[in-house]
């Protein structure tokens, strides 16, 4: 890395291609900048930087064009642990293979649905992703503190459906996937993962001590902990059924992967819907999707009082878009999705106990994996941030019950 904190080998002449390609025919490069695109604490796994270029157009006019460029880090962590999970090489194959196929499954029944930016090459024996910058259009994100109201909830299931029944249709007509959509559940990372829940257990539990009447699932909760590893690696949460409904997972759907679009002059209308970070595909239940969104990312007043709603919402999205595309085996039902929900509820204490204490924390120069997984002062004080924090204490005291009544500790 330079000082700057981007990798060395990004220079402008690699751009070219992709400008040209972005905005048509152009004279020369004339300015060139790069740039974090995110604060601290909204990405981890890798390093996301905003290309800025002035170009200057053949009659002289001068312009300007932004590219999102996702890059690894550059450090002996992220060798020895993340790059065994592959995210750019998945990520690039969702991009330029499965996204557009998707895609074109509607746009062959005359529907467009776009899922996600448009992607770019560059000329480099490197990882990355390049894609177009969403935010020239109007996408922005949510805050992820506030989390989604009904409206951005609703629009995020509705894409979310639109993807599940494009992906189930897509084995269909051309077969599996392949073993490298099988999620960030893998043998490979097995260390790393349990690492993960080991280090951060213990904080859950200090947290749920501060909650009145917890004993009423503490003690079941704490015993769950203590078998965590058995439920995620031999109980294998995303062990395929044949008999539930399978699609491609988004596989880290939460708000800061999502983003929206709005119509001319206000928050009030979303007009679009897109996905990013498409690097940890998982084949299997739609439960873990579901589950995760919902947990982690609908706001605290609908995410329990509203559960059954939002599924059946996204159930009947689900089932009209299979329909549109000619499914051809049976629909699943909603009596179907629910016992799947219950039966795969360890998707729902997965997210409680990891991503949602991420979402919810404030931002900070500290917050890293790297200081997450380092017992260093800076990985105390993160830990302290990330699961003391009032807003995930009062997460806690609603969705912990909830889980609870519905078996999840058993």
């Amino acid at each position: 890395m330079n000082s700057n904190n981007n990798p060395k080998w990004i220079e402008s002449k690699l751009f070219v291609d992709a400008l040209r390609e972005s905005v048509g025919d152009f004279k020369e490069i004339q300015h060139f900048k790069v740039s974090n695109a995110l604060g601290p604490g909204e990405n981890y796994a890798t390093i996301v930087l905003r290309v800025q270029i002035d170009y200057l157009l053949p009659d002289d006019l001068r312009q300007s064009q932004s590219f999102i460029l996702k890059v690894a880090h550059e450090n002996e962590w992220y060798r020895q642990h993340v790059a065994k999970w592959e995210m750019f090489k998945k990520e690039a194959m969702m991009y330029t293979d499965i996204v557009p196929e998707l895609e074109e499954l509607y746009r062959s029944k005359g529907l467009e649905v776009r899922f996600a930016a448009k992607s770019y090459n560059l000329p480099v024996n490197e990882e990355y992703i390049l894609l177009e910058d969403l935010s020239q259009m109007g996408f922005r994100n949510v805050k992820r503190q506030d989390c989604f109201d009904m409206q951005h909830t609703k629009k995020s299931l509705k894409k979310l459906a639109q993807w599940h029944a494009a992906s189930a249709v897509r084995v269909e007509k051309k077969g599996s996937y392949g073993p490298l959509f099988h999620g960030f559940l893998i043998e490979e990372t097995k260390e790393m993962t349990e690492q993960m829940f080991g280090d951060s257990l213990k904080y859950v539990l200090a947290a749920v001590r501060k909650i009145p009447n917890n004993q009423e699932y503490y003690g079941k909760l704490e015993s769950y902990f203590s078998r965590i590893g058995d439920v995620i690696y031999k109980e294998r949460l995303t062990e395929c059924d044949d008999n539930e409904f399978l699609a491609l997972n988004h596989g880290d759907f939460w708000s800061n992967n999502i983003m929206f679009q709005y119509e001319q002059g206000g928050d009030d209308d979303i007009s679009e819907t897109y996905f990013v970070d498409l690097q940890v595909p998982s084949f299997g239940s739609v439960t873990q999707d579901l589950m995760y969104f919902i947990m982690s990312s609908a706001h605290l007043e609908i995410k329990i009082k509203c559960f059954d709603e939002l599924i059946r919402y996204y159930h009947h999205q689900l089932v009209e878009h299979l329909k549109c595309l000619e499914y051809s085996k049976p629909l699943p039902n909603l009596r179907e999705l629910h016992t799947s929900l219950i039966k795969k509820s360890a998707w729902g204490i997965f997210t409680v106990c990891s991503t949602l204490a991420g979402i919810l924390c404030d931002p900070t120069d500290v917050a890293s994996m790297e200081n997450f997984l380092n017992d260093s002062e800076d990985g105390e004080t993160f830990r302290q941030m990330l699961y003391f924090n009032e807003r995930y204490i009062q997460h806690l005291e609603v969705i912990l019950p909830w889980l609870n009544n519905r078996g999840a500790f058993e």
